[in-house]
């Protein structure tokens, strides 16, 4: 794979995990605006396993492992950060 693709591959995974957080969070304030319920626990274990299959995909796509944690990592962080300013 050539330089330039990789970037490309980056950006990609970038724009891919900050979509991801951004879902999340307008679920978390959904569901704080609506008195969210036990049920709202379904759609949170979906972050978990999509971040799964995502480093699944980008791992089949050839990023480096280390790469994957470190977005894995920062994104779980990101979220927290985000979350505890506006929601909580």
């Amino acid at each position: 794979m050539e330089k330039n693709d990789n970037g490309i591959l980056y950006l990609n995974m970038s724009i891919g995990t900050i979509g991801l957080n951004l879902l999340v969070f307008g679920f978390l304030m959904y569901v704080k605006t609506n008195n969210g319920d036990m049920n709202s626990f379904i759609v949170f274990m979906g972050f978990p396993l999509t971040m799964i299959y995502l480093n699944y995909l980008e791992a089949k796509a050839g990023i480096n492992k280390k790469v994957l944690w470190i977005r894995s990592i920062l994104s779980i962080l990101m979220l927290l950060i985000i979350a505890s300013f506006f929601i909580l």
